[in-house]
């Protein structure tokens, strides 16, 4: 991670890209779907993440990218 503009960025990628569900990333990270959710409807900030679950998110949405190059 570079920081933390880089990190907010990345994740907001991830929790606005509608083409995976929030049930798929809750599977592939074990972040709560109840999380994941409502930061999709706006309930919740990125900002308001534990560090494990920005981490996940993060390093999920990484890994999405490298598998689309």
């Amino acid at each position: 991670m570079n920081s933390y503009k880089d990190l907010y960025k990345t994740i907001e990628k991830l929790i606005n890209n509608r083409n995976i569900s929030s049930y798929q990333v809750n599977k592939d990270t074990g972040v709560s779907y109840g999380n994941i959710n409502a930061m999709r409807r706006g309930e919740r900030a990125i900002d308001n993440l534990t560090l494990k679950n920005a981490e996940k998110l993060y390093n999920y949405q990484k890994q999405l990218e490298q598998e689309n190059k």
